[in-house]
């Protein structure tokens, strides 16, 4: 199993003192931030008003006027843990600079090689789908979980493709662009997953319901322990 990110996302009430949480962030992230991006507010909330890149960790911040999104790439699983905790202290500084978080949702990416991916997707939906001629294939499911959260699995299958090479002017080998697959190499069938977790379902039939700390530890848990296991119970019949 190779991990691709983890994520988390806050949604909350429209914020605006975004140069007071730039001046705390700058003294709590120094650790892992030594530059922040301000940008002036416009009409579209969703567009990123403060940003924050680490090339090195390779990880980023990005936080609108409704919500806040940290990524973690290029991980494995033993990063789960550094990325709990940096989650719960961004939520903490969020909340002690009286940003009114909503709800949240936390998320990780993961891919497995598998020669028959897209056979096993198109089972899970009706075995007769399954022939020679299928190309893609993807499944997604949500359940509830607890009551509380809606726990969602997504599912696709990928190509992992080597590109022809030539060698330009300065004796370098540089890849061919992919106009076609005509001349490349597929090296890889996968199994691409995205797995998330989110109090979306207590925000919506919850009144005046707010992530709390108690919760949104709950959803960590859910996503650093139970990943493997209702992935297994989609695939019972082979090891990831």
């Amino acid at each position: 199993m190779k991990y691709n990110f983890f994520g988390v996302t806050f949604w909350f009430n429209i914020y605006e003192n975004h140069t007071e949480i730039l001046n705390v962030f700058k003294e709590r992230l120094s650790d892992e931030y030594q530059e922040f991006n301000l940008r002036t507010l416009d009409k579209n909330l969703i567009n990123p008003v403060l940003i924050a890149v680490n090339n090195e960790l390779r990880t980023n911040i990005r936080m609108s006027q409704i919500n806040f999104q940290y990524t973690m790439d290029k991980v494995e699983k033993k990063d789960l843990e550094r990325f709990k905790e940096r989650v719960l202290e961004l939520f903490s500084i969020l909340k002690e600079q009286n940003v009114d978080i909503l709800h949240t949702s936390v998320c990780l990416n993961a891919e497995f090689v598998d020669d028959d991916a897209i056979d096993k997707l198109t089972n899970l939906l009706n075995p007769k789908y399954t022939n020679d001629y299928l190309v893609d294939a993807s499944f997604k499911v949500g359940k509830k979980e607890e009551d509380l959260f809606y726990k969602i699995i997504s599912l696709t299958n990928k190509k992992q493709i080597k590109l022809p090479r030539v060698v330009d002017e300065q004796n370098r080998a540089v890849p061919i662009p992919l106009i076609s697959w005509n001349g490349s190499l597929i090296e890889n069938e996968l199994v691409d997953i995205t797995y998330e977790i989110n109090d979306k379902y207590s925000f919506d039939f919850s009144l005046d319901y707010h992530t709390t700390e108690f919760y949104l530890n709950k959803m960590l848990y859910l996503l650093m322990n139970d990943f493997k296991t209702d992935i297994n119970n989609l695939f019972e019949d082979i090891d990831i």
